[in-house]
């Protein structure tokens, strides 16, 4: 390339809300970094911002909830109009989209058609409108019941929480971006696994169009310092919802001797409901931690026998495995989704089926009672993270990427 190239990330909030953002702006990060591009950045201006001084911090769009609650759920015209006047400012050669249909849109797309387009998909919402892959809030959606683009099947089978409205709304909603994604020249999965879905789902994405990119550690992550001992207990990270299984987990400590230490880290809108099964269950072995920092979560991995992931939905490509594995700790988590592609059964952690108590029970006390075993299988974890996860071997598959979409412009 003869000259820099404008590249410009969308995603919907320019904070650390969940990991498709932190993925977002790690991405903005590395391509500024690298002097390669011009890098920019939009979305809405929900702060904390990930940069307090951001200079194109006012071009974002208005983050106004109470207007979201009306037609912007499908067509945010106000962000269509200001992501407009962003992209006539900076006139992009590429538009790499992330985490957006939620406030944002479908409406951003239709600023997409005439510039080449990325989306990096982080979660399985362009298949299934409720997004967990759940039938009825319940089984695995092993069939996709809403393959073909019959997304009014997660109305009919109520898949989503909330009832018939949040139904109806999300199923709209799915029609709304399905109709949009012709717009959309590239699509890059984190995970085979979600790439498989999407191609077998047969919306109209078809199979030289989407790409499998793993997520990545930064360097600075990557500097981290393996520590093969622990404090004697096991974690959980994330957020506190119904499909992230912790109610098995639980189940599964309940049974368990009660000097088996849990810590979980996280919030969300289960966590009453959690906390009153412990107390009920005099799980004292159960500690809730709430929200941590960074820093602080990087203690709780450095000190802990492993960490547990019990989901009950399609995981794409938890960070929160790799981000166990660069500290040495290996990771007991379901067999779904893509996380068989970054635990290798008995290598780097154990795999069980999700729901299932009984194995969830075993892999734990395995751990317990085999110290040397936790230690070759953090070792295990470590290389992975080290040699498949790394910063420079995201950059080098993305940036083809782009090269590729501006040589057949």
């Amino acid at each position: 390339m003869n000259k820099k190239n404008k590249i410009l990330i969308v995603s919907t909030y320019f904070s650390p809300v969940g990991g498709a953002e932190v993925i977002a702006y790690d991405t903005y990060k590395i391509l500024k970094e690298k002097k390669e591009y011009d890098v920019f950045f939009w979305a809405c201006n929900k702060e904390p911002f990930f940069e307090k001084s951001y200079e194109y911090a006012s071009d974002f769009t208005e983050y106004d909830p109470s207007l979201f609650n009306y037609f912007s759920w499908y067509y945010n015209n106000r962000a269509k109009n200001d992501f407009k006047k962003f992209i006539n400012k900076v006139n992009p050669d590429i538009i790499h989209l992330h985490n957006f249909i939620s406030y944002l849109s479908p409406s951003i797309l239709d600023c997409c058609k005439d510039i080449p387009t990325i989306a990096t998909l982080h979660d399985t919402s362009i298949v299934c409108p409720a997004v967990t892959l759940q039938k009825n809030q319940h089984s695995f959606c092993n069939n996709i019941s809403c393959k073909n683009g019959k997304y009014y099947k997660c109305l009919i089978n109520s898949c989503a929480k909330g009832g018939f409205e949040v139904n109806f709304r999300k199923t709209l909603r799915a029609y709304f971006v399905n109709k949009r994604l012709k717009y959309i020249n590239k699509f890059i999965t984190p995970s085979n696994s979600l790439r498989n879905l999407i191609l077998n789902s047969n919306i109209g994405i078809k199979q030289d169009q989407i790409v499998t990119i793993n997520n990545f550690l930064t360097e600075e992550q990557l500097k981290t310092v393996p520590n093969y001992k622990n404090e004697g207990y096991f974690l959980f990270v994330g957020r506190l919802s119904r499909e992230k299984g912790v109610h098995y987990l639980l189940e599964a400590i309940k049974d368990l001797p009660k000097d088996i230490k849990l810590k979980i880290a996280g919030s969300g809108i289960e966590e009453n409901k959690l906390r009153q099964y412990a107390k009920e269950n005099k799980l004292d072995n159960v500690e809730f931690l709430g929200f941590k920092n960074q820093d602080e979560m990087s203690e709780l991995y450095k000190n802990c026998i492993a960490t547990i992931l019990p989901c009950n939905w399609f995981e794409n490509f938890p960070t929160t495995i790799i981000e166990s594995l660069i500290h040495g700790k290996p990771v007991i988590a379901s067999k779904i989704g893509g996380i068989p592609e970054q635990i290798e059964d008995n290598k780097n952690g154990f795999l069980f089926q999700p729901g299932n108590i009984m194995q969830l029970k075993n892999c734990v006390v395995t751990y317990l009672n085999n110290p040397s075993l936790v230690k070759v299988h953090g070792k295990n974890g470590y290389e992975k993270a080290i040699n498949h996860y790394n910063e420079a071997r995201y950059y080098q598959e993305l940036s083809d990427i782009y090269f590729r979409m501006v040589e057949n412009c």
